[in-house]
């Protein structure tokens, strides 16, 4: 009996997710020049020849790849908009996600510096698109932070950016310093100035299991 339409596996969609999950998975933390198509299509069980099929060039395959990891941290961005915790403790949620994604996706940009290639320029497009959409998922959870009187009545447009900037800023320069820190300083001063309570100094570091 054929298979109706709509029961037949779509293996080119499958495929296709096969090798962006492995080149996001080697793009990640790594150079841009590190990484070998040759070692994507390997990762992914398939041909070279397969690879380039979808993807025509390995540009095009890092910025797909950039684009699905920071798809993957809008979803979870907005996991956290749901009313069911504090606003503040929904905004240490992504100020950690933001930390954990970019972290590993921003090494590429920050190698490249003042590079003006067409790769870099294409790159710093899809950072700035995507921040705009992640910037909607802080923005819905300070306005129910000032809502819920946890916020003081903060510029809920103008605030999701400094914090997205404070995080790729820091990614950036901080060199070497630990993570945590970085996610430590930066709700240190966004709940120091919004938050209606100061935060209390927090005997543990953030992350640290009690």
């Amino acid at each position: 009996m054929p298979l109706d339409a709509e029961d037949i596996p779509d293996w080119r969609a499958k495929r296709r997710e096969e090798i962006l999950a492995a080149a996001t998975d080697l793009f990640a933390g790594r150079d841009y020049g590190d990484v070998q198509v040759d070692e994507v299509a390997k990762r992914a069980g398939v041909g070279k020849a397969t690879l380039y099929r979808y993807f025509p060039s390995k540009e095009d395959l890092y910025l797909e790849s950039l684009e699905r990891a920071l798809g993957g941290m809008e979803e979870r961005l907005n996991a956290q908009t749901a009313p069911a915790a504090t606003a503040i403790s929904r905004l240490k949620t992504m100020v950690s996600a933001l930390i954990d994604t970019l972290s590993e996706q921003l090494l590429t940009l920050k190698l490249m510096g003042g590079d003006q290639s067409d790769l870099a320029d294409r790159t710093r497009r899809v950072l700035r698109r995507r921040s705009a959409q992640t910037a909607a998922s802080l923005r819905q959870v300070l306005e129910d932070g000032v809502a819920a009187g946890e916020f003081r009545r903060i510029d809920t447009d103008i605030t999701p950016l400094l914090i997205i900037g404070m995080v790729r800023g820091g990614i950036m320069l901080a060199g070497d310093r630990p993570r945590d820190a970085l996610e430590r300083a930066v709700l240190d001063l966004v709940l120091t100035a919004a938050a209606t309570t100061p935060p209390a100094t927090e005997s543990h570091p953030v992350g640290s299991q009690t």
